[in-house]
């Protein structure tokens, strides 16, 4: 019988205070993301204390509370059974969170909202399209499918059509974040990687616009192009909106945009945002090469404590952007070992323990990370409460990312990475990947079953 989790939900917009503190609520992969107008309204330590909710966070100008893989019920459940609206669907003109005990939004905190907006949506996509992509690999490397198939093709199709077509994706949700129309903003993404276009880039030859030289780029796969070209939409907009009618609004502004800022986008936009999309590029793969070790180490080892306060988000369009201009990336494959990390190291607190219950939730965390990917209910569950266990796996999980940094381990497409999804890891990020996948699981686990965890530490925690 399915749980019902109506109550909670009720429960968790009741003490982040009520429906009318709520701008929007979002979710990831196992935390609720609620934009709120005073955050001193919510309960924090009555919120944290409800089973289903494993910690509260104020992070990125979000109220966060942490679910874990029951994540998408509670979604659902507050949708349904209140009035609060999902992200996007919110009016353009609410309030921004104000009020006693709430800090003012820091520009970092901004940028974490806004990547994080944009490209939360469609994950799901990208991640289940680099799956198969990995998939592609590993069958055409075993020879179990030839390239020259139609097959491939049509495989490959459904796995690189995302990528391609990435603009399209981040024009709908870039255009809901920036208070755009959305389907315009769709149909200025459209416009870049419409097939004449992408012809003329093909062909080499001068392009000009009403005399003026457009210098044209590769449009497809592309990530700050079209983000830029939406929110500079949603200013336009609202400008254009101050002097036209209401009445004839509909017509006139995406004619408007349409006729003016595209040509704008291709003139300026385009080429501004290309060459700091390559000089981001290049200036990430300088850093990474100079000091292979010390970089991949720091990257990995830090790369838990970044999750927990929603700082992973900040490397998104910077994977994005490596991904459509070097056609690689090899920032995300330094953390590889992290979720295998820790489940290990909750498997070892789930050996150790006589505790029943510490011993239900090590389990079920250990298997959520190594079969689903999903780490928070370790994390929060387990290794943060006793702290040398966190400690432990961090530093472990950094040894595999040094040792991925120095053999260059990269990847050509988002992937998941958890046991369900190995052999694609295995023929995409090749043998030092998988070096770093059983540095972290032996590490993990022996370190923290001799010297990370035991049963005292209940004791101490109760005190």
């Amino acid at each position: 019988m399915a749980k019902d989790f109506t109550q909670l939900g009720q429960d968790i917009v009741k003490y982040v205070g009520g429906e009318d503190n709520i701008i929007s609520l979002a979710h990831c992969v196992t935390r609720l993301r609620f934009k709120l107008k005073d955050e001193s309204k919510a309960d924090k330590a009555t919120l944290t204390g409800f089973k289903g909710v494993m910690q509260v966070l104020q992070s990125g100008g979000q109220y966060q509370v942490v679910i874990g893989n029951d994540v998408n019920d509670v979604y659902d459940a507050i949708l349904k059974t209140t009035n609060v609206k999902a992200a996007g669907e919110e009016a353009v003109s609410a309030p921004a969170s104000t009020g006693a005990g709430t800090e003012k939004m820091t520009i970092g905190a901004k940028l974490v909202d806004m990547i994080s907006s944009i490209f939360m949506p469609f994950m799901g996509a990208f991640t289940g399209a680099g799956l198969l992509k990995g998939f592609l690999v590993l069958f055409t490397t075993v020879g179990w499918l030839d390239k020259a198939s139609t097959t491939y093709t049509i495989l490959y199709a459904a796995a690189d059509g995302v990528f391609y077509f990435m603009p399209f994706f981040l024009a709908y949700t870039a255009g809901k974040k920036f208070g755009a129309k959305p389907f315009v903003s769709m149909a200025l993404a459209a416009a870049m990687v419409y097939p004449n276009l992408t012809a003329l880039y093909s062909g080499g030859e001068a392009v000009t616009f009403l005399g003026i030289p457009v210098k044209l780029i590769s449009y497809a796969s592309s990530v700050l192009p079209i983000i830029v070209t939406c929110y500079v939409q949603g200013k336009f907009e609202a400008l254009l909106n101050k002097f036209i009618p209401k009445v004839v609004r509909g017509l006139f502004v995406p004619l408007l945009d349409m006729i003016l800022l595209f040509p704008a986008a291709l003139i300026v936009i385009g080429p501004v945002t290309d060459a700091v999309g390559n000089g981001l590029a290049a200036g990430i793969t300088a850093a990474l090469n100079f000091c292979p070790p010390v970089a991949g180490f720091l990257m990995a080892a830090l790369w838990p404590v970044m999750i927990i306060f929603g700082v992973h988000w900040g490397f998104v369009p910077i994977v994005m952007n490596n991904l459509a201009v070097l056609g690689y990336d090899a920032i995300l494959p330094l953390t590889i070992g992290c979720n295998f990390g820790i489940g290990a190291a909750c498997l070892a607190v789930f050996f150790k323990t006589r505790n029943t219950e510490l011993k239900e939730t090590a389990g079920s965390a250990a298997v959520s990370a190594f079969v689903g990917g999903v780490t928070e209910p370790g994390v929060y569950g387990v290794l943060l409460k006793f702290k040398r266990p966190m400690v432990i796996m961090c530093l472990v999980n950094g040894i595999g990312g040094a040792l991925c940094a120095i053999f260059h381990v990269s990847r050509t497409a988002l992937i998941g990475v958890n046991l369900l999804t190995l052999p694609a890891v295995a023929a995409m990020y090749g043998p030092w990947g998988i070096v770093a996948i059983v540095i972290s699981i032996v590490g993990s686990f022996v370190l923290t079953y001799l010297i990370g965890f035991s049963d005292k530490m209940l004791e101490t925690e109760k005190q």
